[in-house]
């Protein structure tokens, strides 16, 4: 298998554009098709987004947003790097329970979208895995089953006539 691995660096939230560019000129170069290209690019965008806002409190963070193909499917490894020193900020008790009803949602979206996902102890990396190996399987059976329509249909034309 021909190994294929790429790699991406955002800075800030505003930078999400090159994130899903990233992800669209994966799933356009592995013929994903649209519905599993928005399974991606949502989880990923998703994660990206946990990852910022655990982290807002560093200085000069940079989130690095890598891709590989495995045996398993598509794995995209996104985590914090550079991070800089801590702003000392005291958060009122409502905007911390804000934040943490909004990235469990977020948390539940990426786990509906992706096969597996992994997030480090220290919420400093997230690692999503999609499976594409089946959807082979699933062209194979499409395709067998437009042939067996084929067929029938040419063999009702010829009793027919």
């Amino acid at each position: 298998m021909k190994l294929d691995y790429r790699e991406l660096v955002i800075t800030g939230s505003n930078e999400i554009s090159k994130l899903e560019r990233f992800v669209e000129e994966i799933c356009d170069y592995y013929n994903i098709n649209n519905e599993y290209f928005g399974n991606i690019l949502l989880a990923s965008t998703e994660a990206v987004g946990i990852l910022f806002a655990l982290n807002e409190e560093q200085v000069e963070g940079k989130i690095s947003i890598s891709f590989d193909r495995s045996p398993k499917g598509l794995v995209f490894k996104i985590r914090l790097e550079g991070a800089g020193e801590s702003l000392d900020t005291s958060e009122d008790i409502l905007d911390i329970e804000i934040r943490k009803h909004k990235l469990a949602r977020d948390i539940f979206i990426i786990k509906a979208l992706t096969d597996e996902i992994t997030i480090s102890v220290n919420a400093k990396s997230i690692i999503l895995v999609f499976y594409v190996s089946s959807m082979n399987y699933e062209k194979a059976l499409q395709r067998i089953n437009q042939l067996k329509a084929y067929w029938t249909r040419r063999d009702e034309v010829k009793q027919k006539k």
